[in-house]
């Protein structure tokens, strides 16, 4: 999880430099770079799909914890497990659409044609990891509740 936050810290990082130094360049005249919106948008899809499964492991998401609060503990504590089970489901259902996207991408030889051409599956590889990381995390999440019940 180090790892997915430093490429997600990497990816804001390099968005941040990339942004502040073509603003300099074109208001100086210095120099243009036609490239650069395709891949702030493309910093911003790996920032984002890199960093979700850290702030997870880091229990920086949103909670929504009203309700468990005035439940008991046994009930509160069911319902946790039902929502990382889900969180499974859900994150291993879209890591398995990713993957059946990519490889149709793949077999196709589709190609994204903007500023930048390269093959459409790329995009699907931070996809892939952000859902596949997120259900191990919730696994790991659930199978940590077991052992403190």
């Amino acid at each position: 999880m180090a790892f997915a936050g430093a490429i997600a810290a990497l990816s804001f990082g390099l968005l941040a430099l990339s942004v502040i130094l073509d603003v300099l360049g074109r208001n100086l005249g210095l120099l243009s770079w036609p490239w650069l919106n395709e891949v702030t948008e493309y910093l911003i899809t790996v920032g984002t799909f890199a960093g979700a499964p850290w702030v997870l492991h880091h229990n920086g998401h949103v909670n929504v914890d009203v309700l468990l609060r005035v439940v008991s503990k046994d009930t509160a504590s069911a319902m946790i497990k039902i929502c990382f089970v889900v969180g499974i489901v859900v994150s291993l259902g879209l890591t398995w659409l990713a993957v059946a996207t990519l490889l149709d991408s793949y077999n196709a030889g589709s190609l994204v044609f903007k500023t930048l051409v390269f093959p459409e599956w790329y995009l699907m590889l931070p996809v892939i990891w952000c859902f596949g990381l997120c259900g191990l995390e919730f696994l790991s999440k659930l199978l940590q509740a077991g052992e403190t019940v």
